[in-house]
């Protein structure tokens, strides 16, 4: 899975949490802002997926890991800023743990990339 549909798919996420937050307050910008995100992650995400078709690559379970350690990290940083902004110390310290899972899990995907790529030499 190329890079850009990971990232496409971590602004989407992103945007989506960011476009939602922005509704559930009433901040217009916020909202905004999120709805660009999720657009722009919609557009590299395609961009990734005629990437991967050209090379014909099959990585379905680094894919797997380096998406939804992508999204764990978006998500826990969200969830960390909230948890600033509301002054919710638990939430951010959830928010903060699973970004660093998304992390981890991440970058297992790319361990397991260069691996693979290794192999194919």
């Amino acid at each position: 899975m190329s890079d850009n549909r990971i990232e496409g798919a971590g602004h989407k996420i992103k945007g989506s949490v960011k476009e939602g937050l922005g509704k559930l307050t009433g901040d217009r910008k916020m909202q905004a802002e999120g709805a660009v995100e999720k657009t722009v992650g919609s557009v590299q995400n395609k961009v990734g997926k005629v990437q991967d078709s050209m090379a014909g690559e099959n990585r379905q379970l680094a894919e797997h890991n380096r998406l939804h350690g992508a999204a764990k990290t978006a998500s826990g940083a969200i969830k960390e800023g909230v948890g600033k902004l509301t002054g919710n110390h638990q939430m951010q310290a959830e928010g903060a743990a699973e970004k660093a899972v998304g992390k981890v899990q991440n970058a297992a995907g790319k361990a397991e990339d260069a691996v693979r790529d290794r192999q194919h030499r």
